[in-house]
């Protein structure tokens, strides 16, 4: 018996290292989403949580390297404008919106974001998520990447 428990040791060790090596990976992986070409939908501005109409899609940004574009949806219009972005800035321009209304939450919701992207002059990403920031560094909105697109 004494034996027995000898060999499975380094068995236990070995399995333990490829596990611990194995959750590296994965957390090092999820660290890299890139600000330009993802897929970020938006969860919450200020203290405001992203609430979508029913039936309705979540609000979203993308970011186009090609066009140097901003697009999305806001929860109730489409929107497009252009953004300048460096090493940790991020600056949009001035924003174009459709002129669906909508009831008044979602409509106060959507001004909040778009104040939010006029306002914004870095960001954060860490793992899936994605923090547009102010001036001062304070966050203005989160949004998570949705894996796949």
């Amino acid at each position: 018996m004494h034996q027995r428990s000898h060999r499975a040791a380094p068995l236990a060790r070995r399995l333990l290292v490829v596990f611990a090596a194995m959750l590296l990976a994965a957390c090092a992986g999820s660290a890299s989403t890139p600000l330009i070409g993802s897929y970020w939908n938006v969860k919450q501005v200020g203290e405001q949580r992203f609430k979508p109409l029913k039936g309705g899609r979540d609000a979203h940004l993308r970011l186009d390297a090609a066009q140097k574009r901003a697009t999305g949806y806001s929860g109730v219009n489409s929107f497009s404008g252009s953004y300048e972005s460096g090493a940790a800035s991020l600056k949009f321009g001035p924003i174009a919106a459709t002129r669906r209304a909508g009831p008044p939450p979602a409509m106060a919701f959507e001004a909040a974001f778009f104040k939010a992207l006029e306002a914004t002059r870095s960001y954060r990403i860490a793992g899936e998520n994605l923090d547009l920031l102010d001036a001062e560094g304070r966050v203005l909105a989160r949004l998570e990447a949705l894996a796949g697109l």
